[in-house]
């Protein structure tokens, strides 16, 4: 069996079986693929007409995606299979990974007991009403708006609709973040950091929409997302300087409504099990958690 390494050139591939998917998790778009395919080292096949993405990542375990296109007992159970049968063949443990909480049917027939599928809230997406992320309306967004009213108090602000010349602001706020929180790529680490200045370097032939935020003059703040179905948003990157209070809460409000009024939800990804990220993300009152699991092959 023949995996193929993701390129710019895959897209159009990926696009075709997404598009034929129930896509309801942020991983399920090529930006995602892309972005991360050197940390993650994502390697696809096209198997019984379903498109499987394995990552081979240079630490933690190897593992296969959700088999991607118009999935049916039938076409999954082969794709299944096979990509069973090829772990086995590496000397890996078959493991199914990031598995939508709606596709899980397709699996329970496939491991010897409900021990094997495994929550992982850790991954699982936060789903929030477009609605609600726009005009925080309400007790329980009076925190939102004070932030917001504090911060135009403080501030002059514009928002400038993401255009390619101004990428390289965006990769500036990126790395300014990033050494206020000393992130240090080193290889098979997780590195936010390299998947979003692969996104911002892709922008354009990747198709996401994306925002700045000038404050006093200045750009402070960035933000890139895109659809991720035909009712639901999906933002993949939201960076601001934090030493401006407000800045983050701003950009949310202003890119939902100026970019997003037309959808019906906006997924904000997952927490990763960070502590501040999940206060954060609660704090927006998601209307549902996007529950993923791991699955165990025999």
């Amino acid at each position: 069996m023949y995996f193929s390494e993701i390129t710019l050139e895959s897209k159009a591939e990926f696009d075709h079986y997404i598009g034929q998917h129930r896509v309801l998790t942020s991983e399920m778009t090529f930006t995602n693929f892309f972005a991360w395919r050197y940390f993650y080292r994502f390697r696809y096949a096209v198997i019984a007409g379903l498109l499987c993405v394995v990552s081979v990542p240079c630490r933690g375990d190897h593992f296969a995606m959700m088999p991607i296109g118009d999935v049916n007992e039938e076409n999954f159970a082969e794709a299944f299979s096979k990509l069973r049968q090829y772990f086995i063949e590496q000397g890996w443990q078959p493991v199914f990974k990031k598995i939508p909480g709606h596709m899980l049917d397709f699996f329970k027939d496939k491991v010897s007991s409900e021990e094997a599928i495994v929550f992982d809230r850790d991954n699982s997406d936060y789903l929030y009403n477009t609605f609600d992320l726009i005009e925080l309306r309400g007790k329980r967004y009076d925190g939102k708006r004070n932030h917001i009213n504090r911060f135009k108090k403080r501030h002059t602000y514009e928002y400038v609709p993401l255009e390619c010349s101004f990428i390289s602001e965006c990769s500036r706020i990126m790395e300014e973040w990033c050494e206020e929180k000393d992130c240090d790529c080193q290889e098979g680490e997780y590195c936010e950091r390299e998947a979003n200045l692969e996104l911002l370097r892709n922008f354009k032939t990747l198709g996401c929409k994306g925002a700045l935020i000038k404050v006093d003059g200045a750009f402070e703040a960035f933000t890139v997302g895109e659809m991720l179905n035909e009712d639901t948003a999906v933002i993949h990157i939201e960076k601001a300087k934090n030493s401006i209070d407000g800045l983050y809460t701003l950009i949310n409000q202003q890119f939902a409504q100026r970019e997003w009024g037309g959808t019906r939800y906006i997924n904000r990804e997952q927490d990763l099990g960070l502590e501040g990220m999940r206060r954060s993300k609660l704090s927006y009152q998601p209307i549902q958690l996007v529950e993923k699991y791991t699955v165990y092959a025999d």
